[in-house]
């Protein structure tokens, strides 16, 4: 009795030493994560939108879908790896406004293994979509393990 007793002192501090040592690694991955450039246009049909935001995606990721019908939030996503898994996503948001509309860019990309940030990807699809001016106006990162 006294042997498992022991027994499992020491499973469990070893356990508990594999687990302080492990918490110090630095990240191995993070999420770079960007609201891009934001734009209203004016004089144009929402469909106008639409129609830039799924060749902009196309033209930077790939499969540009919307996330419901008629929703004008379009998403795509970078190329599959090995796993079937993409390491940049990205969406564009069309939303009506008088007679014109407000489009939105919204990108994230897993560093590593993509190799640029998520501002690089919305600075190309704000060029792809013809946002003049295309500043980012937020940027936040996460670590996936710490």
């Amino acid at each position: 009795m006294a042997r498992i007793y022991w027994y499992r002192i020491a499973t469990f501090g070893a356990a508990f030493a594999l687990s302080v040592a492990m918490a110090g690694k630095p990240a191995s991955a993070s999420i770079d994560m960007v609201d891009g450039a934001r734009s209203v246009v004016q004089h144009k049909p929402l469909s106008d939108c639409n129609t830039k935001a799924k060749n902009a995606l196309n033209t930077v990721l790939q499969g540009a879908f919307e996330a419901g019908t008629g929703t004008g939030q379009w998403m795509a996503f970078g190329p599959a790896d090995s796993g079937g898994n993409s390491s940049a996503a990205a969406a564009i948001h069309c939303y009506p406004v008088n007679d014109g509309y407000v489009v939105t860019l919204t990108c994230a990309v897993d560093i590593p293994p993509n190799p640029e940030s998520a501002t690089a990807l919305c600075g190309k699809l704000a060029t792809a979509f013809g946002i003049q001016n295309a500043a980012v106006t937020t940027q936040q990162g996460a670590a996936l393990w710490h």
